[in-house]
Formats: C-alpha cells, structure tokens, sequence
C-alpha cells in the first residue's frame, strides 16, 4: 500500500474534438454483408466485457454511503451520471446484438422498438428536450459544481452544453415509437412495426446516441481526472489520513 502511495501519478485533463462526436451519422442506403454482422457482433461482445468490468469496479469501488457535504454530493452525484451512461452503453449494445441476432421480421422489429425507447429514454435523461426539464438531466445536476473545477472543465462543459441542446432540438429521438412502446399503444404498435426492417439504417441511427455518450463519458474521465489530482495533492500536503 505505502509503495503504491510513493508512485502516485497526476491523471492528465485532455482535449477532445467533442464536435466530432456530434457529426449526423446517415444511412448511405448500404446492407450490412455477414461478415460485417458477425464483425458488429463480436466488436459488441467485447465492448460489453470491458464496460461490464467497468461497472463491476464502480459499484464495488465507491463507498458514498458516509458524508453529505458538497464535495460528498459532487461525488454522489458525478459518480451516478458516469454508472447511467455506462448502463446506458451496455443496454444499448444488448440490444443491437439481438436485433442483429433475432431469426424473424417480427423479433426484429420488437427489438428495434425496444431499442428506440432505450435511445430516446437515454438522451432525456443526460440532457433532455426542454427547458422545463433541465433541472432533473444529469448534464444540468453537474453545472452546481462546475465552480471546483479549472477554467478548462468549465470551457469543455460550456462546449458540450451547445452541442447536446443543437442535438436535441435538431433531432426527433423517436418520440413518437417510445410513446408507442411505452403505453403499449396497440395501433400506433403495429403501424410501427409494419415498417421495413433495414439493419444498416438501425444501426447507423443507434450509433448516432453512441457518439454522445462517447463525448459525455471522455468529459466524466475528465472530470475524474481533476477529482483524482485534487486528492493526489491533499495526500502529498498531508492533508489526508491513511486508514
């Protein structure tokens, strides 16, 4: 333990083309070959192991049970919004591989219906779609603690609160196909399901949410970073105890 404490190394805050994430990904009207299913497939399952693992460590790793302060609550609260977003990733991928997976039109189509609510659930919840929600976002519940933090966080958050408010205004998020699949409206169900399965077009509008959790989740590793050298610095002051 006391050799670890001797090595410990400052985490570096890195900058991110965020506006790259944000790109419209389109369908070029291409089908999706074998080869290249069973390349998705394989590319999820191992993105699941390492984000399976992931989860495992924060669940296991985080003590926020003691302590209600502010810098208690900033954690409680950084530490909710990075386990979503990686729910979120691991939900998102399950459901892609068995869409690919599933044998007939229909288990296809209920997947892609599942996996519209996930999508559509997943933004409202990281950034939302009006005002009047803003405040319950996870996005929005970070902005009280953004004064702890360098100027460089405080311009990274300013950069991606843009773009996720162009997302959401410029983007239906299928609305409309999660009203229907979450008040089991039975006609708008079917009128939903009729609709022409194209594998390539699911996937490719599924990658569109992927590249915004790809942006928030490099800004929570940033954030940790700061956290992390925050209490390197305590530790090399004296401040903190060993236990």
């Amino acid at each position: 333990m006391n050799e670890d404490l001797n090595n410990l190394h400052y985490a570096p805050v890195r900058e991110y083309n965020y506006a790259e994430c944000f790109e419209d990904i389109q369908y070029n009207g291409k089908t999706l070959s074998m080869s290249e299913r069973k390349a998705f497939i394989s590319g999820i399952d191992s993105f699941l192991s390492e984000d399976l693992e992931l989860l495992s460590i924060i669940k296991e790793g985080v003590d926020l049970s003691c302590g209600d302060d502010e810098y208690h609550q900033l954690l409680k609260t950084y530490y909710s919004f990075f386990m979503f977003t990686t729910l979120a990733r691991i939900d998102i991928m399950v459901f892609s591989k068995y869409f690919l997976l599933a044998n007939n039109n229909y288990e296809k189509r209920i997947m892609r219906g599942k996996l519209k609510v996930i999508l559509n659930e997943s933004f409202k919840k990281i950034y939302g779609f009006n005002k009047s929600s803003d405040k319950k976002t996870e996005w929005h519940k970070l902005q009280r603690f953004l004064r702890f933090f360098p100027e460089v966080i405080n311009c990274q958050y300013q950069e991606l609160t843009s773009l996720l408010d162009k997302k959401s205004k410029g983007f239906t998020w299928w609305k409309e196909e999660r009203n229907a699949e979450t008040h089991l409206d039975a006609e708008a169900l079917y009128i939903s399901r009729e609709e022409v399965i194209i594998e390539s077009k699911v996937m490719t509008e599924t990658a569109n949410l992927l590249g915004v959790l790809r942006a928030v989740n490099s800004f929570l590793w940033n954030i940790h970073a700061c956290i992390l050298n925050d209490l390197i610095t305590k530790y090399l002051r004296g401040e903190l105890k060993e236990e």
